[in-house]
């Protein structure tokens, strides 16, 4: 898979302060689910907030967690403690779908997101 399908382009699309990254949002009052994509790749600098989970679904992420540094490859998931400081660079063609605590880390352009 190297693109979401059709149905996933039709969840709200999300506002995100880090070019290169176009997300799909889900969420409710407990948490949000973001599905991502990477079409060029991108550079995601050093920034924190509450505890998330993600997985690879293909492509690839080099995550930073302080400093240690991972290869995450399509399978491999990652989980960030509460304002854990991290930072990434996406390669071109990534899919990574992430779990977030906070029900607001997100906000969706239109339409609402799906509750």
């Amino acid at each position: 898979m190297d693109e979401w399908p059709d149905w996933v382009h039709q969840l709200p699309s999300i506002d995100t302060a880090y070019p290169g990254g176009r997300g799909h949002l889900l969420a409710s009052e407990h948490g949000q689910v973001v599905l991502w994509s990477f079409p060029s790749g991108a550079t995601v600098p050093c920034h924190r907030h509450g505890p998330q989970i993600g997985v690879v679904i293909c492509g690839s992420v080099e995550l930073s967690l302080g400093s240690e540094t991972r290869m995450l490859s399509a399978g491999e998931s990652f989980s960030l403690a509460d304002h854990q400081p991290h930072a990434a660079t996406i390669a071109p063609g990534t899919l990574v779908i992430e779990v977030f605590a906070d029900p607001d880390r997100h906000t969706a352009t239109t339409p609402q997101a799906i509750r």
